[in-house]
């Protein structure tokens, strides 16, 4: 039961990834963008239609790579959204692989729950179960 619960699990997971992201990947562009610091933020810098548009970044991570050019992921009609197009970020989200994980665990341990120990007279009801004979179109 388990196995079959992981491999649905991962399964439904994969499936539902590409069509959640944020901005959308079947709609989206890439574009490269330069990392700089602006004052005291660390900022993707990149262009589209000739416009600069700015995508604030973490300090903690991208501090060390200013200089760098990193891929960005923004929507056609909204270039102000936009995400570092990476697999960690982008793809995989740490708050919403937590509580899919979380989720699949409780119902898992339901399941379990359920069908782990059967109630005694539930049992016996399904060892005593004769099937009547039915005739052929019935």
């Amino acid at each position: 039961m388990i196995k079959s619960a992981i491999i649905l699990f991962f399964t439904c997971f994969f499936i539902y990834l590409p069509f959640s992201r944020e901005p959308d990947y079947f709609d989206s562009e890439t574009t490269p963008a330069m990392i700089v610091s602006k004052g005291d933020k660390v900022v993707a810098v990149y262009y589209e239609f000739g416009k600069p548009y700015i995508l604030l970044l973490d300090k903690r991570i991208y501090g060390s790579k200013i200089g760098q050019r990193v891929e960005v992921r923004y929507e056609l009609s909204h270039p102000e959204k936009a995400v570092i197009n990476q697999a960690w970020g982008y793809w995989f989200i740490g708050k919403e692989i937590a509580w899919c994980f979380g989720i699949f665990a409780a119902l898992l341990g339901a399941a379990y729950a359920t069908t782990n120990q059967p109630h005694p007279d539930a049992l016996a009801e399904q060892m005593n179960y004769k099937q009547e004979n039915k005739t052929k179109y019935q």
